[in-house]
């Protein structure tokens, strides 16, 4: 079975006069989409939760698009409760807790960075997801699940070897694993959060040193779950994730920033 079609296909995985200088228009490097534009414009204004935005005809003109794109744009950042629509009022921004996780997953693709704050839930996150998946794959995992994570790892060295970029093996790696618990909706769930996570592993594995670091990890905890060592499996996942989050650490300038690994192995 493969994790995501990645057996067959590893790599297949994913103006202004006078103005404050809040209202002023800033030339940047905005995402093409009316989507992108909006959520962009709204970090660089610091806009603030119940606060008015423009309306559509002022983000059209701003952007240079249609009202219809813009119209398109503000009904699926609503229906992801980013903003409301107050009638005979305005458009306003709701509290980030409200947004759904989908709202993430669009901010990542809009090709916005998170906060160093975001990433460290996002990691806090992933460790607990990851550390329960592979303690289920143990107990859980078939011989065709194994040969599924052989063959990836045989990717994974081959282009190790030749100095090339693993952040589709090692996402189709950590998906193999949650395929082998066996529950859909567990696979479903860190979908998204990969998905939110595909510039930060692009940034990651440009440093080949760290890909040879992440594959040796990936053989351990293949091997753990291969026989059935649920504790063992465990603790070398832990590990995995708290090298990554150190790395992380250092790639931030944070060096100070809590990245809180939850789900330690007992």
């Amino acid at each position: 079975m493969a994790a995501f079609g990645v057996h067959s296909d590893v790599r297949k995985t994913p103006s202004v006069g006078r103005m404050s200088a809040r209202n002023r228009t800033v030339k940047v490097d905005a995402p093409s989409n009316a989507i992108g534009k909006i959520l962009l414009f709204i970090r660089e204004r610091r806009y603030q939760p119940s606060e008015r935005l423009p309306s559509e005809r002022d983000f059209a003109e701003k952007f240079d698009t249609s009202r219809g794109a813009v119209r398109e744009a503000l009904a699926a950042l609503e229906a992801m409760r980013v903003v409301e629509r107050r009638p005979n009022s305005g458009i306003y921004l709701r509290n980030a807790e409200e947004s759904s996780i989908d709202a993430l997953v669009l901010h990542a693709e809009s090709g916005l960075p998170f906060q160093a704050d975001e990433i460290a839930d996002v990691f806090e996150v992933r460790c607990m997801l990851e550390v329960q998946a592979v303690r289920l794959a143990c107990t859980r995992r078939t011989a065709s699940d194994i040969r599924e994570m052989h063959t990836i790892l045989e990717s994974t060295a081959k282009r190790i070897a030749k100095k090339q970029t693993i952040e589709a093996e090692d996402e189709a790696f950590h998906f193999a694993i949650f395929v082998a618990t066996k529950n859909d909706i567990l696979l479903r769930v860190v979908k998204s959060f990969y998905e939110m996570s595909r510039q930060r592993r692009h940034v990651y594995f440009a440093d080949h040193g760290r890909g040879r670091r992440s594959y040796e990890d990936h053989c351990k905890i293949l091997e753990a779950i291969e026989n059935r060592r649920v504790g063992q499996a465990e603790q070398k996942m832990y590990d995995h994730l708290s090298r990554t989050v150190e790395t992380w650490q250092t790639l931030l300038g944070e060096p100070n920033l809590q990245f809180p690994l939850v789900g330690h192995p007992r």
